[in-house]
């Protein structure tokens, strides 16, 4: 049996088409090292909307507004609906489908999100895993992903708090998701063309009375990670040959 390598990355303010560029490299990144799995944190600058596989701008976000104000909409190699990536964390993790540790996609939906939950219990936060969907796809409606309810959603009494989207192949795969940390109402109202559904949606400023800051979030969700797969995770950085690839595939990913 192999052993794995667990590792880890944290990259701030990069721009929506870079970060959907740095997800693709990590995944290869997995593909050509099977024993290596990879988990990232990172955010957004400027802030940008990213739409599921499949997903149309002009259906659900109003293209004028975004780019008036400078807000990028950017595709996702996986799945799910429309994300406005604003005062959050995002998470992505790739690795090799295996027998030990990621045999299926549901299993691997379910080890990534108890991770996530027992690294949010390092705040102070239980949440639980909704385990069920109601109505379309994601990716086949019009909504914002937070108004929707699937079954791979983080929630606090319903509301989601971490929304997450994968994609699989035969040998590998990438999930990410988005942890909101508050939320921008006059934005969301604008940015998308049916109102986002509020009352379905909870965020960590909403439940804490001090947000701890960035770094602290994420060492928490690390050590939440660490815990439940039982390895530690070490720090890595991209090389600048991913980096020099990343820059050549971002301009695939930009919508406006």
């Amino acid at each position: 049996m192999t052993k794995k390598h667990w590792i880890f990355v944290i990259t701030k303010n990069i721009t929506p088409a870079m970060n959907m560029a740095l997800d693709s490299v990590m995944w290869n990144i997995a593909k050509a090292k099977p024993d290596t799995a990879i988990l990232r944190f990172y955010t957004w600058k400027p802030s940008g909307v990213s739409l599921g596989a499949n997903q149309k701008p002009e259906n659900i976000v109003d293209v004028e507004f975004c780019k008036e104000i400078n807000i990028p909409v950017v595709a996702r190699i996986t799945g799910g609906s429309a994300i406005f990536h604003d005062k959050e964390i995002t998470y992505s993790f790739s690795a090799t489908n295996d027998e030990e540790f990621f045999p299926g996609p549901m299993s691997s939906y379910e080890k990534i999100c108890g991770a996530l939950k027992s690294g949010l219990k390092n705040l102070g936060i239980d949440v639980g895993w909704r385990g069920i969907s109601i109505g379309k796809e994601p990716s086949l409606t019009n909504r914002d992903c937070f108004s929707l309810s699937t079954r791979h959603d983080l929630v606090i009494d319903g509301k989601k708090i971490i929304g997450s989207a994968q994609r699989k192949d035969r040998t590998s795969f990438l999930q990410h998701g988005s942890l909101l940390i508050d939320i921008q109402r006059h934005l969301w109202e604008k940015i998308f063309l049916q109102n986002p559904d509020f009352s379905r949606i909870i965020c960590l400023s909403e439940i804490l009375t001090q947000v701890p800051d960035l770094d602290s979030i994420v060492s928490a969700l690390v050590d939440g990670f660490e815990v439940f797969f039982e390895h530690k995770f070490e720090r890595f950085e991209f090389s600048a040959r991913d980096i020099e690839n990343a820059k050549k595939a971002e301009k695939n990913f930009v919508l406006i």
